[in-house]
């Protein structure tokens, strides 16, 4: 019996060094699937920062242009703004003093030599009519006289001036000081230098 008592130990012993050696495999086996599978997610954390870095990038510069571009957007409306009001300005400096020269007595000069160059470019004849405005009438009644044409009121001339229209032509020559101002501030608006 002490034999087989020696056989069944060595058996187990063999047993245990077996399961022991499998065990170690067993372990070695899930240490080196551990490792992997550590690596395998850290390779896919690093891709995926990687991938947050860049779309972070991504979306922070297009929220940068998108402030950007607002930013410039709202200084050039600003800038336009005080620019319009400034000309806004000086277009109604402008008219009030055309509205003070109207009334001196410069200003009937004005009108006679107004009526004498629409007669330089293209002479007057009985049936042309010069229009001006309402408290021009006498003033421009006068500076027509020797012309003998028809002198009547425009409501739409404010500032000042005339326009003739020669009917046989269907022309108008327009002198009032409303179109030269118009002109003017179209001019002023459209300089390049003025312009953003």
């Amino acid at each position: 019996m002490l034999e087989e008592q020696k056989r069944a130990e060595r058996l187990g012993d063999i047993i245990v060094a077996d399961a022991k050696h499998i065990a170690a495999e067993i372990i070695e086996n899930a240490k080196n699937k551990a490792e992997e599978l550590v690596k395998k997610a850290q390779e896919k954390y690093k891709h995926d920062e990687e991938e947050d870095i860049i779309q972070d990038k991504h979306d922070t510069s297009i929220i940068y242009a998108k402030e950007l571009s607002y930013r410039d957007f709202k200084a050039r409306k600003e800038v336009l703004s005080y620019r319009n009001q400034k000309v806004n300005e000086l277009f109604e400096t402008v008219c009030a003093r055309l509205e003070e020269y109207t009334s001196s007595d410069e200003y009937t000069l004005k009108l006679k030599e107004l009526v004498d160059r629409a007669n330089e470019q293209i002479p007057l004849y009985d049936e042309c009519i010069v229009y001006h405005r309402a408290k021009d009438e006498e003033k421009v009644r006068n500076a027509v006289k020797e012309y003998r044409v028809t002198a009547e009121i425009d409501k739409t001339i404010s500032i000042g001036g005339i326009s003739v229209y020669y009917p046989k032509e269907n022309i108008y020559i327009n002198f009032t000081f409303d179109f030269a101002l118009a002109r003017e501030r179209k001019d002023f608006a459209n300089h390049s230098e003025l312009s953003l």
